[in-house]
Formats: structure tokens, sequence, C-alpha cells
């Protein structure tokens, strides 16, 4: 289960991300392009005249712009994939909800800790266990009786999990996620010069 708190998390960030990179990016990505095969079209002579002494070093410059897009696109489509994932475990996970099953929320609807989770199930299944003990000497049937609550989620909890999570899905969005952090797009001041040059 805490793979799939993680990827909660993991997606909410990313999409975040996400978002902030579009709005940095803006316009740039056409800008790029059209820089890029404006610094291929020149000679030497003629980016010199424009105070462009190193093309490529210039152009991959440029290109971290058309890296970031690049890394923002692919941290989308895992996210999409992680979301698919987690959808299906909710679905799952919710079915267990309606019979009982406590919720992974705090008081402040944010997901909580695994650690905590685990203690609440704990003191959900004493509860259970506690409040349906039979009151006669137990037998196989008034026991079972009493707990076919209990049999049931402890049953189905088991088959949430018969498909493991995917860690790798996990650690290729984490690491596409840092990496496109790490990204930093040419300052505004210089992409406005870049753009007077055409």
């Amino acid at each position: 289960m805490q793979i799939i708190f993680e990827q909660i998390d993991l997606v909410k960030i990313a999409l975040q991300e996400i978002e902030k990179t579009k709005k940095e990016l803006g316009g740039k990505l056409e800008e790029a392009i059209r820089l890029i095969n404006f610094l291929n079209s020149k000679n030497m002579h003629q980016l010199e005249q424009r105070n462009i002494e190193d093309r490529n070093g210039t152009i991959l410059e440029i290109k971290k712009v058309l890296t970031k897009r690049t890394l923002m696109q692919n941290l989308e489509k895992k996210c999409q994939n992680m979301q698919e994932d987690i959808d299906e475990f909710m679905e799952k996970f919710g079915i267990l909800q309606s019979k009982g099953l406590p919720s992974p929320l705090d008081i402040n609807d944010k997901l909580m800790r695994q650690d905590d989770y685990v203690n609440k199930l704990h003191q959900y299944t004493n509860n259970q266990a506690s409040s349906s003990a039979p009151k006669a000497l137990p037998t196989g049937i008034v026991l079972y009786d009493s707990l076919e609550n209990l049999f049931y989620v402890e049953h189905e909890l088991k088959h949430v999990f018969l498909v493991q999570p995917n860690f790798v899905k996990y650690t290729e969005a984490d690491e596409i996620f840092r990496k496109l952090t790490r990204t930093r797009i040419p300052r505004d001041d210089w992409w406005t010069d870049m753009i007077d040059i055409l």
C-alpha cells in the first residue's frame, strides 16, 4: 500500500510541476525552433555580426527549452499511467471501505502515512473483534458468524494486492521529475536578446 500512497503524492507534485513548466515555456517552443534554424542557416561571419561567437553553445542553450518540453511530456505520460493504477486500486479499496474498512485520509482529508494507517487498521480490527465476540463458548460457526466481516475484509485486502504495484513506473517518473526540476531554460533577458536577432 505504501507504493500507492507514494504514487499519489508523486502524481500530485508532478502535475503541479508540469503546470509550472507549461507556464515557464509559454511560446518559447516555437521561438526555439526558429532560433535554431536561423543559427544553422548563417555562416560564422554573419553570426559574429550579431555578436554570436559560439554557435554550438548558443544552440545548446536554446535546446534546453526543447529538452524541458520533452521531459514534461514524458512525465505527463508517466503520471497518466500511474493515475490509472491508482484509480484501479482506489476502486477496489472503495469497495472495502463500503464494507467498513477505515479511510486512509486524516481529518484534513490528506493521505495518512502508512504507519498511521496500519495503526488505524489494527484499532479497527481490535474493535470489530471485541464488539462482535460471541457471548457463548466460541465454536467454529459462531466465531465465523461473529467475525465474518473481518474475514471478508482480510480476504479482499489480499486480492487487492494480487498484482503488485509497479515500482519501475514510480522510479522512472521520479527520475524524470527530478530531471525536469533541474533543467533550467535560458533567462528571459537572454531569450529576448536572442529573439531580437531574428
